[in-house]
């Protein structure tokens, strides 16, 4: 027995080793646990051991391809670690290598069952490359069904599968689950690949036929994509090419290539799509040719719902950009090549009536057992649901009857995982709750979107990525990484987003501060966001020790204070009782358009006021409209020179030692006027109390950029709250 178990371990030791130098021998034992004939993939390194055997075109055990047989999947995994290096994942059937004497087969033509596991870490960056997804593609047909392949390849299935917050770049057949299978612009070419259960959230980036789920497939059932998809050519929130697609869901925004002419084929759920049914699409589509809501190009649409802002050059539709007919194809069975388009509804207008929708067609007879029980529709939901979305792991609709204890909080957190995503909770029921969120009572039913922020952030494209930027500007400011996630889902329970009125989605965080503000153990976050560039609308919102957010500055700036949303803070916020009257004010700094165009900084003070926050900056005699507390320069000989300060009307004669040129990333604008704008805000001590200090740049005199000074002003308060100045002074040497 234990000559046996040595052979056993020395057997499977061999494997391995030869597992990592190129497979020099063929393995005695199946690779993986098995059930009955299915190989069991059980962790991240099975995942990966899978992509080398197939990809190698070695067997899984004596006599069975790798590529050909049936796999499972048994729990969620991270695959992260074997997505590093510049290209990231190897996909499972990454294609063909053809040598001197033989072509190698490097596709997946078996069967993989996710078992409703999850999949995450998935990174890929090839922008040349081809068939690149989770999996790569399957074997090609080159000619038509009787290709002598075809019978050696049989049907791929993908099924059941959940891929969580991929980023995938690209070239030719790009998707989250599957790169795809050969199909041409004109579907002349293809294979038999089936994708059923399978849902992705991410963003897709490629160049031609590119899909969240596949970039090419026969048929697409049941699935589901949340995030971004980008291509040239045949864009597609499910499939960029497809020959049929049923029972799929999709939050996203979908962009044609808008920088190239000529590009096109874009579309909510397929770029180019002979048949789609039973499907609904939210979100945006955008591109130049053959642009719609549901599918850029195809035939036909039956039971479909587009919920979506369509923009295009050519040929664009709320649901079908460009009807073509596809001649001479062999179909799934359920699909249709004749032009039609029925029972299918808009946001725009509603093509039949709702309750066909969701009662499905029923028409045809061999199509009605099908079309039973397809939608539902939830009490205040802004768009028909899928009946299997109740079922999902990802972006569904679920029914909460409120038990005796529970609040909005608890519930969100037994959901969601984070109690933050209250407020999306209410504003769905608010019709059912009424106006006080506290006000829920045993017995009460409430409708909730499971996910929902994740489907409706991924739906306005760059705010994705917006994410990452986020957490990777926190590691190096040294912040943990869980606690930076949970202020951004913050950001998306409270839509930071979706409160902009002027340009929308272009909303991006301009800058963010992270700290414990108030000295009490807990941080609390300012975080700045601006619809563009420099002069362009914006909020300020703040995160006051897990209190709900409160804006502090909000769009209407834009027009009132020449704010400049679109950048970042100038100096980091703080908090102290500057004024003296026991409570804490916060205060902090930003650039401005003031001083006549030649820019400025704001100093921004706030003072709470019950549960808010009341802005006093006009307490600074600092309105720089008004012109306040300029001060200007005289020259009165070799480095010396007056300040005259006409809001005090005190003149102060002093020498300048050290003049020296203003840069314009110490300040912004440096041209113009004699005043440069406060800068250095701090709390001080002065004569015993708190006061506020700051400064300002001091210029020769005609407004050159040269600095001869630095006036110095300390503000304070007095019993009444008024503020003045105290004191001040120039500082010729620095």
């Amino acid at each position: 027995m234990k000559t046996r178990f040595l052979a056993g371990l020395w057997i499977s030791m061999l494997f391995f080793l030869c597992l990592g130098q190129s497979f020099c021998v063929k393995a005695q034992e199946p690779v993986f646990e098995k059930d009955g004939e299915v190989y069991l993939i059980q962790s991240a390194q099975d995942m990966r051991t899978l992509a080398l055997l197939v990809n190698n075109n070695k067997e899984v055990e004596p006599g069975v391809a790798a590529h050909n047989a049936s796999y499972r999947l048994t729990c969620d995994i991270d695959i992260s670690a074997y997505c590093t290096g510049e290209g990231g994942w190897e996909p499972i059937g990454c294609g063909r290598e053809e040598g001197e004497e033989e072509t190698y087969m490097r596709e997946f033509n078996g069967t993989f069952d996710g078992a409703g596991h999850v999949v995450t870490g998935l990174y890929i960056n090839c922008p040349g490359g081809e068939n690149l997804g989770l999996f790569g593609t399957r074997t090609y047909l080159y000619e038509d069904s009787d290709s002598v392949e075809y019978g050696k390849s049989g049907r791929t299935v993908i099924k059941n599968l959940y891929i969580r917050d991929c980023d995938i770049t690209g070239a030719l057949n790009v998707g989250g689950v599957m790169g795809g299978m050969e199909i041409t612009s004109g579907l002349q070419h293809g294979g038999d690949l089936y994708i059923e259960n399978c849902h992705v959230t991410g963003k897709i980036t490629g160049f031609d036929s590119a899909g969240g789920i596949t970039g090419a497939a026969y048929t697409v059932e049941n699935c589901s994509f949340a995030g971004t998809v980008k291509a040239y050519s045949a864009a597609g929130g499910i499939a960029g090419v497809a020959y049929y697609i049923r029972g799929c869901a999709v939050h996203a925004k979908i962009e044609g290539d808008l920088e190239r002419p000529h590009g096109g084929d874009a579309g909510g759920i397929g770029g180019i799509a002979v048949c789609v049914r039973d499907s609904y699409m939210v979100g945006t589509v955008t591109g130049t040719d053959n642009i719609g809501g549901i599918t850029g190009r195809g035939s036909c649409l039956t039971g479909c719902y587009a919920g979506a802002d369509v923009t295009g050059d050519n040929y664009t539709g709320e649901l079908l950009g460009y009807p073509q007919k596809f001649d001479g194809l062999s179909l799934p069975e359920g699909a249709s090549g004749e032009i039609e388009i029925r029972n299918c509804l808009t946001d725009e207008e509603d093509i039949t009536a709702f309750e066909e929708l969701l009662e499905g067609a029923g028409e045809e007879e061999e199509t009605e057992e099908l079309e039973k029980d397809v939608w539902f529709c939830a009490t205040d939901f802004a768009w028909p649901n899928l009946s299997w979305e109740k079922g999902s792991r990802f972006g569904y609709t679920a029914t909460v009857t409120v038990q005796e204890g529970e609040s909005l909080w608890k519930i969100a957190e037994g959901l969601y995982g984070d109690g933050y995503f209250w407020t999306q909770i209410y504003e769905k029921n608010r019709e059912c709750i009424g106006g006080d969120a506290n006000l829920i009572v045993p017995g009460m039913v409430l409708e909730i979107e499971v996910n929902a922020s994740q489907a409706d952030y991924a739906a306005k494209g760059d705010i994705w990525e917006q994410e990452k930027d986020f957490l990777e500007k926190g590691k190096e400011r040294g912040i943990a990484n869980a606690e930076l996630k949970s202020f951004y889902r913050r950001l998306l329970a409270d839509d930071l987003w979706e409160s902009a009125e002027f340009w929308g989605f272009n909303r991006q965080i301009s800058d963010w501060v992270i700290e414990d503000l108030d000295g009490n153990g807990q941080r609390d976050m300012l975080v700045m966001a601006g619809e563009g560039g420099a002069l362009c609308p914006g909020e300020i919102w703040l995160y006051f020790n897990g209190e709900p957010a409160y804006i502090l500055k909000d769009e209407k700036n834009y027009y009132e204070d020449d704010f400049f949303f679109g950048f970042s803070f100038w100096e980091d916020p703080w908090m102290t009782d500057v004024d003296n009257d026991g409570n804490l004010e916060l205060f902090f700094s930003v650039f401005n358009g003031g001083n006549g165009g030649a820019g400025g900084r704001d100093g921004c003070l706030f003072r709470r006021v019950g549960n808010g926050w009341e802005e006093c900056t006009k307490e600074l005699p600092n309105d720089y409209d008004v012109a306040e507390l300029r001060v200007y320069v005289t020259f009165i000989d070799v480095d010396r020179y007056e300040a005259y300060c006409p809001y005090l009307d005190e003149r102060i004669e002093f020498d300048s030692k050290n003049s020296r040129e203003i840069r314009e990333d110490e300040f912004g604008s440096v041209a113009g006027a004699n005043i440069r704008g406060f800068f250095d805000f701090k709390c001080v001590k002065y004569k015993g109390k708190n006061a506020l200090q700051c400064r300002e740049y001091l210029c020769g005199e005609g407004g050159n950029v040269h600095c001869v000074g630095i006036a110095v002003f300390i503000l304070e308060w007095d019993v009444d709250g008024v503020c003045s100045v105290a004191d001040w002074w120039v500082e010729g040497e620095y």
